[in-house]
């Protein structure tokens, strides 16, 4: 019997869905069709369907309904996906290099974050040769926007964290843990209640998420860390189903997806700000601030997690100095580039 390749499964799949003029992309994504980035990818949507004259259009799968969050890299690899959102957190090993990310750099601010992580995906040969190596094309990116911490008891400082029993993640964890917290691995679904019972003191979110999952009800103090954020999250596409798209239509996905770089960042920094605005008008809930001095101490404590991606990125044969500096130097770049704008 002749067996057919995954590529051809995932053009096969592509084929089925194609209704004469348009492209129907099966997207997955784990998350609930509601909240900031439900609503960002469904714009994103709506602009492909309108600037391709319809010839395009995304067939959301939602909450996993098509695959997990763990499992769509290698999904849109495969063809069973067209598109989907991909945690870098999930996929340690094949996206190694994307993971940079999700390092504690000094920028918390989300633009700059995204226009350099995109602009990185787009153009450094180590990323290229990684999602190639992988099977799939970047098309833009997330946030989570900065990391703060909300917790049952008044924390004002990185003295008062030691021994506190914390949910975190990634390198972010891996630094609490090096400044003497007890760091616990649980999706942000348990942490009510987890928080609520006293099974965690802490947990590590950002501001629009702790007013969605409602963590505030039972942790009333937040300390406000402005710590990085997560960039090794993005949306990313099937080769063989890009590559089916006539040029036109190729250029209309790329200009969408770098649009919606700044699209995704105006929601989001509404959000977050919707979301303070409200914790600082409630009464019962206390907003603390990191000292500058603990800034440059956390600084200082997360280039220790930076220094071991570092080690796992040299050990497969990248200059993750040289790699690391041309992300450094994008930030910057666009830290100035905001500044003119504004």
């Amino acid at each position: 019997m002749q067996k057919t390749s995954a590529a051809a499964i995932g053009l096969i799949g592509l084929t089925i869905l194609s209704a004469e003029a348009s492209t129907v992309l099966r997207f997955a994504d784990y998350g609930p069709n509601r909240g900031v980035r439900a609503e960002a990818m469904e714009w994103m949507a709506s602009e492909l369907e309108k600037r391709s004259d319809a010839e395009i259009k995304i067939d959301f799968y939602w909450g996993g309904s098509l695959v997990g969050g763990r499992d769509t890299l290698t999904a849109i690899e495969s063809g069973v996906a067209d598109a989907g959102t991909v945690v870098g957190f999930f996929t340690p090993q094949q996206l190694q290099a994307y993971n940079i990310g999700d390092l504690p750099v000094e920028n918390s601010d989300m633009w700059v974050g995204m226009r350099a992580i995109h602009d990185l995906s787009k153009n450094s040969e180590t990323l290229q040769e990684e999602f190639e190596k992988s099977g799939v094309v970047y098309l833009t990116n997330f946030t989570s926007g900065p990391v703060q911490l909300i917790c049952r008891s008044e924390v004002n400082s990185l003295e008062d964290i030691k021994n506190l029993k914390i949910r975190a993640s990634g390198p972010y964890a891996d630094t609490l843990e090096t400044l003497g917290a007890e760091v616990i691995s649980m999706s942000q679904a348990d942490v009510y209640q987890a928080l609520d019972s006293g099974l965690l003191d802490c947990n590590q979110n950002y501001y629009y998420s702790i007013d969605a999952y409602r963590q505030y009800e039972v942790a009333p103090y937040i300390l406000e860390m402005d710590w990085g954020q997560n960039l090794s999250f993005g949306i990313f596409a099937n080769k063989f189903s890009y590559n089916s798209l006539n040029e036109h239509n190729k250029n209309v996905v790329n200009e969408t997806s770098e649009d919606f770089i700044d699209h995704f960042y105006k929601s989001l920094k509404n959000s977050n700000e919707s979301a303070k605005r409200k914790f600082q008008e409630d009464e019962s809930i206390n907003i603390s601030y990191l000292s500058e001095e603990d800034k440059a101490l956390l600084n200082e404590s997360s280039k220790l997690s930076i220094n071991e991606w570092k080690g796992r990125l040299e050990s497969n044969g990248v200059d993750a100095e040289h790699f690391l500096e041309e992300y450094y130097t994008l930030i910057d770049n666009y830290k100035i580039e905001k500044t003119k704008v504004e």
